[in-house]
């Protein structure tokens, strides 16, 4: 079957595309509003790029004063790794070596869209063989027409709970005014090595993804709130992150966490002001906490304030059923002049502290969240009410296997690395052209064909087994960011929902929550026929192919990526070159 998509609807696509873009939305407003003194725009350059180099070795480190010194790999020896940080429309050159005695790394760049640069991607097997210990991959790219909070995370096994660092792309200009910046990234701690996980996660005593020890706010917590172990200098204790009480602050907030999606909240401020999310400029939004998921990013807007001293900054796990949803990632939020912090380790937090609503609302605040630049609402409006090429239904479940443990299938189908890296056999001119099929999956290339200029829609739709909890689910698109059309609750149907457009406010992002929501009138139907899998919420996402590439599409819950939870999209192979 051919790639061929009908006269009128390419015409259509082809006036949308020069609007919508991923990366023209921040060149359309480039130097109207927010220009920053002395700024001026800035052409990329591949002659000279910024040049980075993280090296990947294996360290003994005690992030949660636990007194367990875990044997992770880390970037240039830090948790988090060191800040990436450039300007939009530049180039980079990152030199990433593997100084470990034993295992390959990859290191993905998470929301870089990678438009024209494939290569650089990062996943292993797809666009790029993974890096051996002793060796060593360059990644060229240009951050083009996107800006905001980003970061880079490993990209093979489960290592990413450790290989991981902002990247932050400055804007040319923003509808908002900030004198400084600071960073806070949340991610995991295992008091296991990332190769025991996997072996447990990928082996036949599977019985379910285990709770991380801790949750560690830039790096950093106490296991135990009440006494820390931790001694001998490998404990370091809370957390500070300091703000100038007299100026205005833009607090990147990163999402590393590997599993849990949390709240997160800062204690007696009524609210916080989300200004950005994913990379998209937002109307200034007021939220009591965020709802922070797997790969998630924010920016907060901190004004200035006549707060003075130390506040509890905290978490707790959402969309947790049958566990405990308690968290010890705690950190300080400080107050202060930046001359005053205090560099010794502080083990202690003030007693007061954000109290998280007791019942977790599906959707959270998202209905209200809108992109700030107002001609891209005309923008969006179009490319939400276009048709569709084609839609693809992926649905996820995970099964027992016969060599024992579980895996996760998407239509069936569990995801496995290919023999050899897909980008390169495309660049030799070996591999062969893909073929899209009714069910939209080529079975002996083991992607998704999708044809230069199709507009997909892609259903996202989590099912459960009777008895069992739903859960939720954070779904990351590699190559595109995507607007989130429609959502649902049970089972989609493409008859009842296919035209359905109850998002309010659609705008580019390349993470999206499907939430575990049951339809009441199906779960009576079928919740007493053991056995059986029961939709139980659902999320519709729309990218435009515009971005030749060897694209993944996965659960950002890493176990869950690792056991299959992941798709391959082939999107336009013949366009794809050095």
């Amino acid at each position: 079957m051919s790639y061929s998509i009908p006269f009128l609807i390419i015409i259509t696509q082809l006036l949308v595309l020069s609007a919508v873009s991923p990366w023209s939305n921040f060149l359309a407003a480039a130097g109207t509003i927010g220009q920053r003194k002395g700024h001026h725009p800035i052409l990329g350059s591949r002659a000279h790029p910024h040049y980075f180099e993280l090296n990947i070795t294996r360290e003994y480190m005690d992030a949660d004063c636990s007194g367990y010194k875990g044997n992770k790999l880390l970037v240039n020896n830090q948790l988090p790794g060191p800040t990436i940080s450039v300007e939009t429309g530049e180039c980079v050159r990152i030199l990433v070596r593997n100084q470990v005695a034993e295992g390959n790394i990859t290191i993905h760049f998470h929301g870089i869209v990678q438009a024209g640069s494939t290569m650089a991607d990062g996943v292993p097997y797809l666009s790029q063989d993974p890096i051996i210990p002793g060796h060593a991959f360059t990644h060229n790219f240009c951050v083009v027409g996107q800006a905001g909070t980003y970061f880079y995370h490993g990209h093979v096994g489960l290592h990413d709970e450790t290989v991981l660092g902002p990247f932050i792309i400055r804007e040319e200009s923003t509808p908002f005014h900030y004198d400084d910046e600071a960073t806070l990234v949340l991610s995991e701690w295992y008091h296991q090595s990332p190769e025991e996980r996997e072996a447990y996660v990928l082996g036949p005593a599977y019985a379910g993804l285990r709770e991380p020890d801790a949750f560690l706010i830039n790096g950093r917590t106490l296991f135990d709130t009440e006494y820390p172990h931790g001694g001998e200098g490998h404990c370091k204790g809370y957390s500070i992150i300091t703000i100038n009480p007299t100026r205005t602050t833009r607090l990147h907030v990163i999402g590393g966490t590997t599993f849990r999606t949390l709240g997160l909240a800062f204690a007696h401020h009524a609210y916080v002001t989300i200004v950005e999310v994913d990379g998209t400029l937002v109307n200034p939004y007021n939220v009591s906490f965020l709802e922070v998921s797997p790969g998630q990013r924010f920016s907060l807007l901190i004004p200035p304030t006549e707060k003075r001293g130390d506040y509890t900054i905290n978490t707790i796990k959402r969309w947790a059923a049958d566990v405990d949803i308690a968290s010890n990632g705690l950190a300080i939020l400080r107050y202060a002049d930046t001359a005053e912090q205090d560099l010794e380790p502080l083990f202690y937090v003030p007693p007061d502290r954000f109290i998280f609503p007791a019942v977790d609302v599906p959707y959270w605040e998202w209905d209200h969240i809108q992109a700030s630049i107002p001609k891209d609402q005309v923008r969006f409006q179009m490319l939400k009410n276009l048709p569709a090429s084609r839609t693809i239904v992926l649905t996820g479940h995970e099964e027992p296997v016969p060599q024992g443990g579980a895996r996760w299938f998407l239509n069936n189908v569990t995801y496995v690395d290919p023999a050899t890296t897909v980008v390169t056999d495309i660049l030799k001119g070996t591999r062969r052209r893909p073929t899209i099929t009714p069910s939209n999956y080529d079975p002996y290339l083991n992607t998704y064909p999708i044809a230069y200029g199709e507009v997909i829609d892609l259903v996202l739709q989590t099912i459960h087994l009777t008895g069992t909890p739903c859960r939720s689910h954070p779904w990351h698109t590699h190559g595109h960011s995507h607007i989130e059309l429609a959502y649902g609750a049970g089972a989609y149907d493409e008859i009842r929902d296919g035209n359905k457009r109850n998002v309010a406010h659609p705008f580019y992002r390349d993470l999206t929550l499907v939430y575990p929501v049951q339809d009441p009138e199906l779960e009576e139907a079928l919740g007493n026929k053991p056995g059986t899998l029961i939709g139980c919420g659902w999320s519709k996402i729309r990218i435009i192919a515009d971005n030749p590439g060897i694209w993944a599409l996965h659960c950002h819950n890493t176990a869950h990526m690792a056991m299959g939870m992941m798709i391959a999209l082939e999107e336009a192979p013949e366009r794809i070159h050095v």
